[in-house]
């Protein structure tokens, strides 16, 4: 199998998927994949359905939500509240995607186990994208169940990433 990998530099967390945890998992991917339903974005789209934000400037409105976002996580911090992550049993790097695969920087992956992962996507805003992940060789695995919204998100990132690589190599090219 001849797999195409786009370079890339991701934290990935994940653990084996077995009867005890299966539970726990799905909840969190649930929680996870729709990262957006918190309540000052559903009091935005209300405002939004009710047309009151037809001449608010998008980018600011964004930025603004992601600061509420961000004054909220500092104060769960200080008062100690838990963020309700699973703590993942593994710690890896990713060094290769595409869109339907990973490829880390070391031994990871059993074949044909299911594992349930999350990996910190480097968009804006930046959070937690839960997925599951079938093993296909030590190193390589095949992304099984993610939801439409981040896929979305992957399939952008990927994307970036090669136009990233190309300009890097047509780069090198100009140097010789």
């Amino acid at each position: 199998m001849d797999i195409r990998f786009v370079p890339a530099s991701l934290d990935i967390s994940f653990e084996e998927v077995n009867t005890t945890n299966k539970g726990i998992f799905k909840e969190e991917y649930r929680q996870l994949q729709e990262y957006s339903d918190d309540n000052i974005n559903e009091w935005i789209k209300k405002l939004k359905a009710q047309g009151q934000l037809e001449d608010t400037d998008k980018v600011l409105l964004t930025l603004l939500v992601e600061l509420h976002k961000k004054i909220d996580n500092l104060e769960s911090i200080i008062k100690q509240e838990d963020p309700g992550l699973v703590q993942l049993q593994f710690n890896s790097k990713i060094y290769g995607i595409n869109f339907d695969y990973i490829q880390t920087n070391e031994v990871n992956f059993l074949p044909d186990v299911l594992y349930y992962a999350r990996i910190s996507l480097p968009v804006f805003p930046k959070r937690q994208m839960p997925l599951y992940l079938y093993g296909l060789k030590n190193n390589i695995a095949k992304i099984h169940l993610i939801s439409q919204k981040n896929q979305e998100d992957w399939n952008s990132l990927i994307m970036a990433k090669e136009r990233e690589y190309i300009r890097q190599i047509k780069g090198v090219k100009d140097d010789t």
